[in-house]
């Protein structure tokens, strides 16, 4: 078993937009733990020698060793908004062909949906850093795939790996107290809670039996809280069925081993 606790910094925010609506598609808050298992894959991908093709095989290999997966802002604030994008279709795409605009009118002929997008607002002047928490039962992982981690989100969504964490972490069981995301489950009771907190609904990371996007069109998620960096932030729970995580001071909720 092995913990890594890495520190990303963003260079403007990142685009994770939520499945299965419009093409006018807001972003999330935060990055889901699936794209964040995502930005991972790469690098894995790469060490491993695995073909783009098994991309997505590599994803569904850390979802079945991943233990825990958290985050919290340790500076930033999220702000989500939507601007317009040009979009031109392509003559030909996956075998379909559709109408092209006349070569004179190629700058007027276009779509422009709203794409959403995540401003990540710092609250002391310092570059907006996103702290993230994993645990992985077995050596899937190295500590040079999390340095090799470049973006998390779209290809516009750029990240720096400012520091690394890894060790194995201690199990703990019954109450804890964290600032880390945490699921929301009749197994996770809340003994008390500090600071202010937000709700997301994401796709678990612990089982990718199919495309996240699929998974969440379909209503298969989770609803994750997530806290603000305004003030002091914990929150003290009970686990049934979970435990906790401990590594360098810092606990996370996390499947049972």
């Amino acid at each position: 078993m092995i913990g890594l606790i890495f520190d990303v910094e963003f260079m403007w925010g990142f685009q994770a937009r939520v499945a299965g609506m419009s093409k006018s598609s807001p972003s999330f808050s935060f990055p889901p733990p699936t794209v964040i298992l995502g930005a991972l894959a790469e690098p894995v991908a790469r060490r491993l020698k695995a073909g783009e093709g098994n991309y997505v095989n590599t994803i569904a290999k850390l979802s079945k060793s991943l233990l825990a997966l958290g985050m919290k802002s340790l500076n930033f604030i999220p702000l989500k908004y939507q601007d317009l994008n040009r979009v031109l279709a392509l003559r030909t795409s996956g075998g379909v062909h559709y109408p092209s605009p006349n070569p004179g009118e190629v700058y007027a002929s276009f779509d422009a949906p709203a794409r959403g997008k995540t401003s990540t607002s710092s609250i002391d002047g310092r570059p907006p850093t996103l702290r993230v928490f994993m645990v992985f039962k077995d050596d899937i992982v190295k500590v040079e795939d999390i340095w090799k981690i470049k973006r998390i989100g779209s290809k516009e969504s750029l990240v720096s790996v400012i520091d690394v964490v890894s060790g194995e972490p201690t199990v703990i069981r019954g109450d804890i107290e964290t600032d880390y995301s945490y699921p929301i489950s009749n197994a996770i009771q809340v003994i008390d809670t500090d600071g202010t907190w937000i709700s997301e609904h994401f796709v678990s990371p612990f089982d990718l039996s199919d495309s996240p996007a699929v998974l969440y069109s379909k209503g298969l998620g989770v609803q994750y809280n997530i806290g603000l960096p305004f003030r002091d932030l914990s929150v003290k729970l009970r686990l049934n069925g979970w435990v906790g995580y401990k590594l360098n001071n810092e606990v996370v909720v996390g499947r049972n081993v």
